[in-house]
């Protein structure tokens, strides 16, 4: 997995550039990815629509979901404020787990209770147990697909992940092109490690649940597809643990910003097949922004 040096001290934003040989001049999806302020755990659409000129978003928090396989939503839970979709504008996202992937009582894929791993508000989350965990050998995998109507398309994924655990993986594409990746050891680059009394991503920061499970990182993550489109979001764990998130976030922001800062889209001069990206993020008080581009 490719991962940019950092020196001592660095901060502010990092473009990182991936050239494969081969293949012809095309222009890459460029991932924009922040990591909110310690202890938030849901979208800050007030940031995110900041100096735009077109921003329209949606909130899935999981309280219509069951554990029902396969999911529909629209983006539109939690009341005023967590969704702004005019007439003519749709979000519409279907999770599914995959072939294998057991859904219901016992299963990989269910609908747990807010607990000290995960959820928010006495609200259900979707949990991902790794297939040991139920006596199997498969790769644990749900995908959401989205769609949308009255905008180009999905420009911005946001989620809350809590507890990520090694096995975790977290992939988005535009189409069938992955565009970035992500897992444990990513937020643990960019984050820190956990326990640690002076880190404030560790340990969970809900009312109901604060402090516990000082062991493992909770952070709310921004992602930006500033010259493409989100199109899937795939869920994975492949060992014996919970892929545990919630509060999943949807928009079309025109111009992409971060913390009023205009992002140019970068075009990359070569094209692959095959790579892995993991996602960087700075820590730094408020919000930090890193780049990356990939064929």
């Amino acid at each position: 997995m490719f991962r940019p040096g950092k020196s001592p001290g660095w901060r502010g934003a990092l473009l990182a550039v991936l050239a494969f040989a081969g293949g012809a001049p095309a222009f890459a999806d460029t991932v924009a990815v922040t990591y909110s302020a310690a202890g938030q755990t849901a979208p800050d659409y007030t940031a995110i629509c900041a100096n735009t000129v077109v921003c329209v978003y949606g909130t899935e928090n999981f309280t219509g979901w069951t554990g029902a396989n396969p999911f529909t939503s629209t983006f539109k839970d939690g009341g005023s404020g967590t969704y702004n979709q005019p007439a003519g504008v749709t979000f519409n996202g279907s999770y599914a787990a995959a072939p294998g992937t057991t859904t219901g009582t016992g299963g990989e894929w269910i609908s747990v209770p807010q607990n000290e791993y995960g959820g928010v508000s006495g609200q259900t989350y979707p949990e991902l147990f790794g297939s040991p965990n139920v006596g199997l050998t498969n790769l644990s995998t749900y995908t959401l697909t989205l769609s949308s109507t009255g905008v180009p398309g999905t420009n911005y994924f946001g989620i809350w992940i809590s507890a990520l655990d090694p096995y975790n993986d977290l992939r988005l594409y535009d189409g069938t092109t992955l565009v970035a990746e992500f897992n444990s050891a990513d937020l643990v680059a960019d984050l820190g490690s956990c326990p640690s009394a002076s880190n404030p991503y560790c340990g969970n920061p809900t009312p109901e649940f604060n402090g516990n499970d000082p062991g493992e990182l909770f952070a709310y993550v921004n992602v930006f597809d500033l010259n493409g489109y989100i199109s899937s979001v795939q869920f994975s764990d492949s060992g014996d643990t919970g892929f545990e998130s919630s509060n999943h976030a949807v928009a079309y922001v025109d111009p992409i910003h971060e913390t009023g800062t205009l992002v140019t889209p970068v075009p990359e001069p070569g094209a692959a097949a095959v790579f892995s990206v993991g996602l960087l993020g700075l820590a730094a008080a408020g919000r930090g922004r890193v780049s990356l581009t990939q064929a």
